[in-house]
């Protein structure tokens, strides 16, 4: 299942105890094409502005989501639907 954790201190993402996957709209494995670990955390960032640089730097995986076009970036809220459905799909049979 789903587990939310918000507001976590950056000191206490280890304790996690899982891979911690960055959305990027800059950088990074394409989602379609990514090799998604499970179980995951994912670290949504601000639209526009992205992951702060010192969550980045604790990511074990940068993602980003193929926007044909040369759209920047996503609505934080549609691109967390997109991701968390990628990594239901790939473990469904």
């Amino acid at each position: 299942g789903l587990r939310l954790v918000e507001g976590l201190a950056l000191e206490d993402l280890s304790a996690l105890g899982v891979p911690l996957l960055a959305t990027s709209s800059h950088g990074g494995d394409l989602l379609h094409r990514a090799a998604l670990p499970w179980p995951c955390a994912w670290l949504m960032g601000h639209e526009g502005q992205g992951v702060s640089p010192a969550l980045e730097a604790r990511a074990t995986h940068r993602i980003r989501i193929a926007q044909p076009g040369g759209e920047e970036s996503l609505n934080v809220g549609a691109a967390a639907a997109i991701c968390l459905h990628a990594s239901a799909a790939a473990r469904a049979d």
